[in-house]
């Protein structure tokens, strides 16, 4: 039977006391909760005593506690020989924590709800279990005992507690009075109505986003002096935000196990210059999952009503975010680096976003279609932001997040929604390669500007009107132009799938600038030796191949960008033609080299005119062999990845 009916039947004016007597049972619930913090943290003081002072002042306020011999409490723990814990005043601390227990569960035995007599069972175990703490020392390990959040290990008095507010959480709501906006509300001031309207107008607003995940179910009534806004966020026992608003003041009470969460959801008001007061950071401490639980608080002071009622919207906004935070970070390690991954949620809570229709879809398997789709099967651990890039990766999770959340509240087909995150990513990864492949072009035209430069100047030489030492210097040039795009090329390589196909590609490529670069060095000696005209003329030859070697790799490298598994045969054709005639030539430098180097041997007047221009030889031929290697590289990268897959 619904507890509301169940109070009209049975409890008769009995009910007349629980409104008092729950608003009495939340509070309790605050005091209890920073009383196992104080333990804790007084024993994390204890274990280091030479750390900073631990100052719990703001907390303890907020739990409505007034002694503030609590906060001093901490200035005089220590750990003893046997491991047990001397906390001052500890006797005191366990008793108050049983009578605030026994607060909590007192509205739900006046209600007669059947689960009080299995909360009653439990709070009898605990307690006869718990030491008496004697002397004000606590025995070792009784604390982590108590304050554990972790029910494979047992129950705990934590835990009781947890399940004693969410207990209350219940009774709250089946006493509401009416309803505003969706919120369950009892007891609160005409002046209250407008707040709980404002907090629950933002909560609106975002709510849609967490699509069908349980959630997002907001209580309020007024303790005292006090408004109190409760909201369940989702299913964890441990992940609890109550608010208080006392005149222009705004407390928020936050818990999470997830300190990264934690730390995300605090980032989300600071255009709003909310102060935030929790205990491990104030420590400096490294806090991890394995904690039981982080607790937060944070203070907002607005400057008027107007101010008071945007913050509670904008505070409503972002509840939705925290839903199933922690499991999309983990999973997005799959695709993002780590500190991306929180950019990403950021960027998501930012944009009322979110990322449930991400979830919704199948998250990570949504993503590995894609890859699959893209036709880019990542090496064994490697991740997608390691072959696309790390600022593509994040760009394509943006539109992943984006239009999964869109397209499911516009309500189109999730197949239609899959296909458009499956073709976005082969368009990226693509698109990669086109950028790789033009500056590729680019570089080329820079080696046949060498060529052309070199092939020039020795023409001129031989009619006895070039000044090669100018050559030189433009060909230098040429080359640091060539490097600078290199360097481009190279940052783009690291995006790419297979990176080690295109950083080859670039070696050999950049092997072509450098030979032809050393050549137009080494030519700049010739003016200097006293030679036959005949001499240079197989000179002469290789340099006119390598101008009409470097014009092919122009060619090649803008027939690349055209060849697609599924485009034109005729743009696949123009590429291996061109490849085809790279290597021809290549063959013919080798014949024209060895001419060259068989005229030197019979005609050379001296050894340093034979090693000038047979050092001049070499390099033109293995700027063929280089452009021959690039060709062929390329050529099976694109029949072997692109065109067979």
């Amino acid at each position: 039977m619904p507890v509301k009916s169940l109070m009209m039947d049975e409890l008769g004016e009995r009910a007349l006391l629980l409104p008092d007597q729950l608003s009495e049972a939340l509070t309790a619930n605050d005091r209890v909760k920073f009383l196992l913090t104080l333990m804790q943290t007084a024993e994390r003081r204890a274990d280091r005593p030479d750390g900073p002072m631990p100052d719990l002042s703001a907390e303890r306020r907020a739990a409505g506690l007034a002694d503030a011999t609590l906060d001093r409490s901490l200035a005089d723990v220590r750990r003893e020989a046997d491991g047990a814990l001397y906390l001052p005043g500890a006797a005191a601390l366990r008793q108050a924590v049983l009578d605030g227990i026994a607060a909590m569960r007192s509205p739900l035995v006046l209600a007669g709800l059947p689960a009080n007599e299995d909360f009653a069972a439990r709070e009898a175990a605990l307690s006869a279990a718990l030491p008496s703490f004697d002397g004000d020392r606590v025995p070792a390990g009784v604390v982590d005992a108590i304050t554990s959040a972790e029910r494979a290990r047992g129950d705990s008095l934590h835990i009781l507690v947890m399940d004693l507010h969410k207990a209350l959480n219940a009774l709250q709501g089946e006493l509401s009075e009416e309803s505003i906006e969706g919120a369950r509300v009892w007891r609160i001031d005409e002046a209250d109505r407008s707040l709980v309207a404002a907090f629950m107008r933002g909560l609106n607003e975002t709510a849609p986003l967490k699509f069908d995940h349980p959630g997002l179910g907001t209580t309020a009534t007024r303790a005292a002096a006090r408004l109190v806004i409760q909201n369940d966020i989702g299913t964890n026992d441990a992940h609890v935000l109550v608010i208080h608003v006392e005149g222009l003041a705004v407390t928020l009470t936050y818990t999470d196990i997830h300190v990264q969460r934690a730390a995300f959801f605090q980032s989300l008001f600071k255009p709003f210059g909310v102060r935030w007061d929790d205990t491990r950071t104030r420590q400096g401490e490294q806090v991890n999952e394995k904690e039981n639980y982080y607790l937060c608080l944070g203070r907002y002071d607005a400057p008027d009503r107007a101010s008071l009622e945007r913050y509670l919207g904008f505070l409503g906004s972002r509840i939705v975010f925290l839903i199933d935070w922690n499991h999309t970070r983990k999973l997005l390690r799959e695709f993002l680096r780590k500190p991306d991954g929180v950019r990403l949620l950021k960027w998501a809570a930012e944009q009322n976003i979110g990322h449930r229709g991400f979830l919704k879809l199948g998250g990570e398997q949504l993503l590995y279609e894609a890859i699959e789709f893209a036709q880019q099967t990542l090496r064994y651990g490697e991740k997608l932001h390691e072959a696309l890039g790390a600022e593509q990766a994040l760009d394509y999770l943006k539109f992943v997040l984006r239009v999964s959340t869109e397209g499911l509240l516009q309500g189109r087909s999730e197949r239609f929604i899959r296909d458009e995150v499956k073709t976005e990513l082969a368009r990226r990864f693509h698109g990669a390669q086109q950028s790789l492949l033009s500056l590729a072009s680019s570089h080329a035209a820079l080696v046949f500007e060498l060529a052309t430069g070199l092939r020039d100047g020795l023409f001129a030489f031989s009619e006895g009107r070039a000044n090669l030492d100018a050559a030189a210097t433009r060909a230098q040039h040429w080359e640091q132009e060539a490097d600078g795009l290199v360097t481009r090329v190279r940052s783009l390589v690291r995006r790419m799938h297979k990176p080690e196909v295109y950083s080859d590609l670039l070696h050999e490529a950049d092997d072509v600038a450098d030979a032809l670069e050393e050549a137009a060095f080494v030519a700049s000696f010739l003016p200097k030796f006293e030679m036959s005209p005949e001499l240079l003329v197989p000179v002469g030859r290789l340099a006119d191949l390598l101008v009409e070697g470097a014009q092919e790799m122009v060619k090649m490298f803008e027939a690349a960008g055209q060849v697609r598994r599924d485009g034109a045969r005729e743009d696949f054709d123009d590429f291996l033609e061109a490849v085809d005639r790279l290597i021809r030539i290549e063959h013919e430098t080798d014949k024209v080299e060895r001419e060259a180097r068989g005229l030197l041997l019979m005609q050379a007047p001296d050894f340093r005119v034979h090693q000038l221009v047979g050092t001049l030889a070499r390099l033109l031929e293995e700027a063929a062999d280089a452009l021959s290697r690039t060709a062929l590289k390329l050529r099976d990268h694109l029949v072997n990845d692109v065109m067979a897959g």
